[in-house]
């Protein structure tokens, strides 16, 4: 008799207002304090973390920091700590790959790790004990690890899909473990609003209301034809969905990004064309410098300028080929400035994106070879210096410019607003 497959076991795991935590575990004066990270007082912006206790007052994420302020008028608003926020993502990722090696990475505070087969080696390990709720002890000795090495509280959301594994994270916020036993998924749905099920939306949750469907049981009652009737090809996937159905796997091999972009939003409004071009420079040059560490090639620049009134405009050009030089690009990107920069508006934000990724090699006319051989030694050795007395130790090109108007640490100059994205 064939033995059945063991059902998958997917964690979510989820690091709790994961900037401001950061904030109180760097500053532990901080702790039990609320704590909003999105810039000062005074600064045009908006919440992007929040601590539970402000949490607690009313303050959500993509708030308006002056609401922030009304609220909870004692809190800590601190503009942010990126590359310590950076540090600290890839520590937990580290930390997550000694459970498994099917750790994806889906932002600086999530991942999904897929350990189904790795019940025999948390035995071994003592992690685990014999019996059929396995995955909830591994995912408790997880997040104890976690707050005993990093002091990170997180949430770990437990079931046999992502879907689920999702869901279940959310609802055993914060500072929890929920799991969802294979078989069990479509009771633990039923109750809930339709808008937890990924694809819901406010504009489809309203078409859903029109017929009396507000949770996830509603939905599950409707027979396929009818739903398809009034969904077309959508209806099968929100109908698989509901019953707790998900395919899609943990995909640990994302191979290279897609991009990789640097922004950043200034402290006024500015309208001082020099200024605008000596920070696209230094974005560039980041961008650029990422582009080596991950041993890549790019073609595609892409200029984007946001103004005051939040229009914002973006234009792209390709070189003739692959590059990972500073002086290849600087030319695109002054060039795709002055098309993007027509309006006579103060511009609020500033940002470079590197795209279309060929091989670790180029090919070059007869007479450039010995040139770009040239530059490329320049490049690593700026990057050895940099890498290991700190990126602030260069300043060059344009970005020479921000010496007068910007503060520098070992991690370069301090923008308000630093973009991580890739």
């Amino acid at each position: 008799m064939e033995l059945s497959a063991a059902p998958p076991a997917i964690f979510l795991v989820d690091i709790d207002a994961f900037f401001a935590q950061v904030e109180q575990i760097l500053q532990p004066e901080l702790k039990g304090r609320p704590v909003i990270v999105g810039g000062l007082v005074t600064d045009r912006s908006v919440v992007a973390s929040a601590s539970y206790e402000a949490r607690a007052r009313g303050v959500k994420t993509a708030m308006p920091l002056a609401q922030a302020h009304r609220i909870c008028p004692d809190a800590v608003f601190l503009r942010g700590n990126f590359h310590a926020y950076a540090r600290f993502s890839r520590e937990m990722m580290d930390l997550c790959r000694r459970y498994t090696p099917l750790v994806e990475p889906m932002s600086l505070d999530e991942a999904y790790l897929d350990v189904t087969g790795c019940r025999r080696l948390f035995e071994t390990q003592g992690i685990i004990s014999a019996g059929d709720a396995w995955p909830l002890e591994a995912a408790d000795h997880l997040k104890r690890t976690l707050k005993r090495e990093m002091d990170l509280f997180v949430t770990v959301g437990v079931a046999a899909s992502r879907l689920v594994a999702k869901i279940a994270c959310d609802y055993a916020k914060p500072n929890g473990v929920a799991y969802v036993k294979p078989g069990y998924e479509a009771p633990f749905l039923a109750p809930l609003p339709l808008k937890v099920l990924p694809g819901i939306g406010p504009r489809t949750a309203e078409r859903l209301a029109r017929y009396n469907l507000h949770q996830v049981c509603d939905l599950v009652r409707i027979p396929p034809a009818m739903l398809a009737a009034h969904f077309g090809p959508a209806a099968e996937v929100l109908a698989a969905r509901a019953r707790g159905i998900d395919s899609s796997t943990v995909n640990a091999d994302l191979g290279d990004p897609k991009s990789i972009s640097r922004e950043t939003t200034f402290e006024t409004n500015l309208i001082a064309r020099d200024a605008m071009l000596a920070m696209l420079y230094y974005l560039m040059e980041r961008a650029c410098r990422q582009l080596r560490d991950d041993g890549l090639l790019a073609r595609t620049v892409t200029v984007k300028v946001r103004y005051a009134d939040f229009l914002t405009e973006g234009r792209s050009r390709s070189l003739p080929t692959f590059s990972d030089h500073d002086d290849d690009f600087w030319p695109l990107v002054s060039q795709l400035f002055s098309k993007v920069y027509t309006r006579r508006v103060g511009v609020r934000l500033v940002g470079v994106t590197l795209s279309h990724f060929g091989p670790n090699g180029r090919q070059m006319g007869l007479f450039d070879e010995t040139a770009y051989r040239r530059r490329s030694e320049f490049y690593r050795s700026v990057d050895g210096i940099r890498k290991r007395f700190g990126f602030s130790v260069l300043a060059t090109g344009r970005s020479i410019e921000l010496l007068e108007t910007h503060e520098r640490d070992s991690n370069g100059f301090k923008l308000r607003t630093a973009c991580l994205s890739r």
